[in-house]
């Protein structure tokens, strides 16, 4: 039995009175309980606290009938009851995704530790003895009304949140080359072009661009920038903008940097920076010309030999010094050749070894290229050294990675 609640107090907002409810108005309560002068003395009780939104059950099969149609934001639950009692009807709520964080507050004449304990076990969120106190019962209820409230409220943010961010995913996504793109630029120019871009949280700090030249040459660069997330996806943007403003002057390499890095400059917050290749291959003089900065080394490989070449991916990175200057770099790129650029993320992979902990670094993700160039040198080989990279420790970061191949 529900103890009355007391008479209203003097003062401006009671314990029991509609003022201290009044932002819990729309609040809607299932009562479940199968004595009937039980239900209406409660139901007595919320409607004085300022809570109208009230539904009523018998037993906890008559409770989970009406769930969909109630929709209610608690439960006042007793245990002991007929056909399905409160026990089973918290372990069939906690079952369905729907009900997992619906507040069940238990109101039961059981009051030994195990009892409490079994309820909790099954899924109550609170639990008061009876005869129940009108002030307390009041009290509890308005906790978990409000906790309830600030749940949906984070459920909705959360919500909000996940479509921006996939949105912002899709802009991403679309900023980078489509297969389409390389399909006909491999067919214009003979440059096949593999890549894989994995951000390491909902966006990344990665981008990467290819052009195709007037001069039938191939024009490709990789952006890292510091730090990853909702941060460094927006320098993206900003990056991608430039890039493509300044990509169609007929600069260098080397002054193609230079140029993105004083436009850069003056975007950036204090800080914040982009490491960089910018680089051109020429088919007809069989050159890839690079420039750097900060980036890691590029790697060529020539068909006969036994792996990879390392390039120079020294440079003042992007955003720090508006009069930087860069140098044009040049590898041999043969028909048959390989060129692998890469973020950092696959070379800052923690490793065991004899001596105790480190990175892969650039020779040990050389290693991986040689190795992988010999086990498949026809298969698919990025997908293979990217497997590789799995299996030698987590990866923390954005990671990029190009494999560009001259078929002629």
């Amino acid at each position: 039995m529900t103890t009355p609640p007391p008479p209203p107090q003097p003062g401006p907002h009671p314990v029991g009175t509609a003022g201290v409810f009044e932002d819990l108005c729309d609040a809607r309560v299932l009562i479940v309980d199968d004595n009937r002068m039980n239900r209406n003395l409660l139901t007595a009780l919320l409607e004085r606290g300022g809570i109208t939104l009230i539904d009523q059950a018998e037993d906890g099969q008559d409770a989970l009938t009406r769930m969909e149609r109630c929709k209610p934001d608690l439960i006042l639950l007793d245990l002991m009851m007929p056909r399905m009692d409160g026990f089973e009807m918290c372990r069939h709520l906690r079952a369905d995704p729907r009900w997992k964080s619906l507040p069940v507050l238990v109101q039961s004449s059981l009051d030994r530790p195990e009892d409490r304990a079994r309820a909790f076990i099954a899924g109550a969120t609170d639990y008061i003895t009876k005869p129940v106190s009108a002030v307390e019962l009041l009290a509890r209820v308005r906790i978990q009304l409000r906790k309830r409230a600030m749940l949906r409220d984070l459920e909705r943010y959360h919500s909000r949140t996940e479509s921006e961010l996939a949105l912002a995913r899709a802009m991403q996504t679309r900023m980078l080359p489509g297969p389409d793109r390389l399909a006909a630029l491999e067919e214009a120019t003979g440059i096949a072009i593999q890549a894989h871009f994995a951000p390491s949280s909902e966006l990344g700090g990665d981008f990467w661009g290819v052009s195709r030249l007037p001069d039938g040459g191939v024009g490709v660069y990789l952006v890292d920038f510091s730090g990853h997330g909702v941060g460094a996806s927006l320098n993206t943007f900003r990056l991608d903008a430039i890039c493509r403003q300044i990509g169609g002057t007929g600069l260098s390499p080397a002054e193609f940097l230079a140029a993105v890095n004083r436009r850069l400059c003056g975007l950036l917050p204090s800080g914040q920076f982009a490491t960089m290749l910018s680089g051109v291959i020429d088919p007809a003089a069989g050159l890839f010309t690079y420039a750097s900065a900060g980036s890691t080394a590029p790697m060529m490989w020539h068909p006969g030999d036994g792996g990879p070449r390392l390039g120079d991916g020294s440079g003042l990175p992007l955003g720090l010094l508006p009069s930087a200057d860069y140098e044009n770099r040049r590898l041999a790129m043969p028909p048959g050749a390989r060129l692998f650029l890469y973020s950092d993320a696959a070379i800052e992979i923690p490793t065991r070894s004899g001596e105790g902990h480190g990175i892969l670094g650039e020779d040990g993700l050389a290693a991986l290229f040689a190795r992988r160039l010999r086990e498949t040198p026809d298969g698919d080989l990025l997908s293979g050294l990217l497997d590789d990279l799995a299996a030698t420790g987590p990866i923390d970061d954005d990671l990029t990675a190009l494999l560009l191949t001259r078929r002629r």
